[in-house]
């Protein structure tokens, strides 16, 4: 392969950049521009060099000429993270045992035969489209081919269905750990332009896991300590069973169950949640104090005068120690009903209370129970992406989108090229075809050394001609002072 005239264009352009900042020396921002976009170019382009060379070097080696013969030549264009990259890709067809046509290029990289972009541009999108829209997604590689919102939904649906989650190097031994769960409601998208067909909407359900609460550096606000996210859609009794089995499964890889005393899981009182306990051993429901603050709220509102009256006389009887107090809240409420202005405001407590009252008493006597955030955690995971704006989601959309949000807060941004590679081997792993198809592992050395010894030489040539130019540059530089 040469390169040599890849870095002639390069220098060139930069040689020329630097000229022109040097005529206007306030333009810093060309200047920055034009190394940006020529660097980039160069760096595309030596991409295209590299794997046309090793499409070359597999042509011309006598493993493929017993084993493959040669279909036609192709181009083929990627759009990577530094902007477009062409390159050979030659066609083969298998002899024998081989059977069957490969781009012998594409299996060796792991590429998929009709896939556009490299590793680093999918996770830039993606990167993109977790905090932002489709739309902006579309912007954020240099590329002279149009990438549309469809191209990066469809790279959000491409996401496996089903990601493997972490592995602790060691099982821990922890006493007790937490568990709260809540649900996104997302506007359904259903294409139709005409107002008649209202959106509907469908649930994404988050359930999030931790070992204890611990106070921060500001007073009364606290952090969940080793928090680790579950999210998607998981419609219906299969779908929310697969959900807690595997949340179970994660606290039966990452902890020691037999020094598990409890493991408390928390939340508005929905079926959905309270099902987890028949899923997750040592499990016991706790009601969410928020919700059931926003109900006693409700409720008293409706006593007018006496509303902060029945407020405190509703938290005394939920905390009482008596045996009775299951009575006296079912007689209270009653009694509120008779005069409340808004009985259907007081009938709502009686149900969330009386149909959950072991749980509603279990979280307010038992200290290690220290309140539920899932709401705030359901905004900031879920909401801010999938319903605080006026948006559509197709289920596919939505479900990918919450599990691609939980991988992120569980793995950093970082890991999302691990997501990619696997969820590209998932699809490749149920295609039939090629993809079972080992090609042999060539060697680069030869290349490499070509690369080496071509830049060598060039380096020491283009040293020359940039020292030549220095005494103008310095001239330039001394007349923009006598200016000033």
């Amino acid at each position: 392969m040469n390169i040599v005239p890849l870095f002639e264009v390069l220098v060139k352009e930069i040689l020329s950049a630097e000229e022109k900042f040097f005529e206007n020396p306030k333009d810093f921002y060309s200047l920055e521009n034009s190394v940006k976009t020529s660097t980039e170019a160069f760096a595309a382009a030596f991409l295209g060099s590299v794997l046309s060379s090793m499409d070359e070097h597999i042509y011309n080696s006598s493993w493929r000429d017993c084993k493959y013969t040669v279909q036609r030549k192709d181009k083929r264009t990627l759009i990577s993270s530094l902007g477009d990259v062409t390159f050979d890709c030659t066609y083969y067809r298998g002899i024998g045992d081989h059977d069957g046509f490969a781009h012998i290029l594409e299996n060796l990289i792991g590429l998929e035969r009709n896939e556009k972009f490299t590793d680093a541009a999918e996770v830039a999108i993606l990167c993109e489209a977790v905090k932002t829209s489709y739309n902006e997604a579309t912007k954020v590689l240099p590329s002279r081919q149009k990438i549309t919102k469809t191209t990066v939904m469809n790279k959000i649906h491409g996401i496996a269905e089903e990601i493997p989650d972490v592995i602790y190097e060691e099982r821990k031994s922890v006493p007790y750990l937490f568990i709260e769960a809540d649900e996104d409601h997302v506007a359904e998208q259903h294409g139709r332009a005409d107002d008649k067909y209202e959106n509907k909407s469908f649930q994404s359900k988050l359930v999030y896991i931790y070992e204890f609460k611990q106070e921060t550096s500001v007073k009364g606000r606290y952090e969940l300590v080793n928090k680790y996210y579950f999210g998607g859609l998981y419609p219906g009794k299969e779908g929310n069973k697969a959900l807690w089995e595997k949340v179970a499964r994660f606290i039966d890889t990452n902890y020691d169950y037999d020094s598990l005393r409890k493991i408390f899981i928390s939340g508005d009182g929905a079926a959905w949640i309270k099902s987890g306990t028949s899923v997750i051993d040592k499990s016991v429901f706790c009601a969410d104090k928020y919700h059931l603050m926003q109900y006693i709220n409700a409720a008293a509102g409706q006593m007018l005068d006496e509303k902060e009256v029945a407020k405190e006389n509703l938290w005394h009887i939920l905390n009482s120690k008596k045996g009775q107090a299951r009575n006296r809240f079912d007689e209270y409420t009653k009694e509120m009903l008779a005069a409340a202005k808004n009985p259907d405001r007081v009938e709502q407590l009686r149900a969330y209370v009386l149909g959950n009252w072991s749980a509603v008493r279990r979280t307010l006597r038992n200290k290690l129970v220290m309140g539920c955030s899932a709401e705030s955690h359901i905004s900031h995971v879920l909401s801010d992406r999938l319903s605080s704006r006026p948006m559509g989601w197709s289920q596919t959309g939505a479900d990918r989108m919450s599990k691609l949000r939980c991988f992120e807060r569980n793995n950093g941004r970082a890991k999302i090229l691990d997501l990619v590679k696997y969820s590209r081997n998932q699809r490749r792993l149920a295609v039939t075809g090629t993809e079972n198809m080992v090609p042999h592992k060539f060697s680069m050395k030869e290349i490499m050394n070509d690369h080496y010894n071509q830049a060598r030489s060039y380096i020491d040539r283009i040293q020359a001609e940039v020292m030549g130019g220095t005494a103008k540059k310095i001239i330039s530089i001394r007349e923009g002072l006598n200016l000033l």
